[in-house]
């Protein structure tokens, strides 16, 4: 690699406008450095108070287990256990919740649309604390409302997911973990408006 090489990550990490090493003036090409420096950022290296830094931590780490259906109690266990191992991970999601600047838990609602058993489409009013990262650019993130379903001899699938929850627990207090679905119902947010974020453990969706 040479002594060029030795030295352009770390050139990268103070000022990635260029890639001229600072100390024996050669050029380099830093994509694969760039590569290198946003493992190494978004591994489990980041502050946990940071909740831009995390939602692009989870983003990156999901999107390394992508499936086809792509549209523990910390945030640094739940990524490394989506992440970790040789075998093709099982989980490939991070449920969390967001705390607005009060620290009051941020609370969504969208509407999405089903068939009822009579074929006819219905609207269904969702409302959730729960989420799950789509996409994010550094200044805005695509959420996902979560939500449980209910028992499978109900047509309608979001049967009392418009219930106005309190707060987080009095929405997953004794729900079964494999009854945690997508809505399909995405929400822009502006990640610097949130003051905490909680990681609930991994899951499969």
């Amino acid at each position: 690699m040479g002594m060029c090489g030795k030295n352009k990550f770390k050139n990268y990490e103070k000022n990635h406008d260029h890639c001229e090493d600072p100390v024996y003036g050669c050029e380099c090409s830093w994509e694969p450095e760039k590569e290198k420096y946003e493992e190494s950022k978004y591994h489990g290296n980041f502050h946990e108070n940071c909740v831009g830094e995390v939602l692009e931590a989870i983003h990156k780490a999901q999107r390394r287990v992508k499936t086809e259906n792509d549209c523990k109690t910390s945030c640094k266990d739940s990524i490394e256990e989506i992440l970790g191992g040789s075998k093709k991970p099982k989980k490939n999601t991070i449920p969390f919740i967001l705390y607005c600047g009060d620290c009051e838990p941020f609370k969504a609602t969208g509407v999405t649309t089903f068939t009822h058993h009579s074929k006819e489409k219905k609207f269904a009013c969702i409302t959730s604390f729960i989420f799950m990262i789509k996409d994010f650019d550094g200044k805005c993130a695509v959420l996902e409302l979560l939500t449980f379903k209910q028992c499978k001899s109900s047509k309608d699938p979001f049967k009392n997911s418009s219930k106005d929850f309190c707060s987080p627990c009095a929405q997953v207090d004794f729900e079964n973990v494999e009854d945690l679905i997508r809505t399909g119902i995405c929400i822009n947010v502006d990640p610097s408006c949130f003051c905490a974020v909680t990681c609930l453990p991994a899951v499969r969706l």
